[in-house]
């Protein structure tokens, strides 16, 4: 399960965060499916810390392997950026921006898990 935290997380991350946000193709589609309650805050919040939650603490376990501390530095950042622009002061290109950031860092750590996993 650890191996697998810090590839689900982030997209979880982003699904829950584009539903906070109100991204009109990810809500058409959650009406579509009949998933429609999950666009409630109430069951939103709570999804979107536990996916964060699951992005750090898979890139935590992926930081003891491979010993870079800034992909996790930054998924921490893009985290925090997420979570107060989006339930905070709600800025919606700064959410998008937190989103792209913890994709982004979770790509980095699979290529330097990777690369580790090379060398070894």
């Amino acid at each position: 399960m650890k191996a697998y935290l810090d590839k689900i997380g982030p997209l979880g991350t982003l699904f829950a965060a584009l539903c906070c946000v109100g991204t009109p193709g990810v809500l058409a589609f959650l009406s579509a499916i009949g998933a429609g309650f999950l666009i409630n805050d109430a069951i939103l919040l709570p999804l979107l810390i536990l996916f964060l939650a699951a992005s750090l603490a898979g890139l935590y376990f992926s930081f003891k392997r491979h010993e870079n501390r800034w992909p996790l530095i930054l998924s921490g950042i893009s985290a925090f950026l997420i979570l107060f622009f989006a339930y905070g002061w709600f800025i919606r290109p700064v959410v998008y921006l937190g989103a792209a950031g913890l994709i982004g860092t979770s790509v980095w750590n699979v290529f330097l898990k990777r690369r580790y996993e090379a060398s070894i």
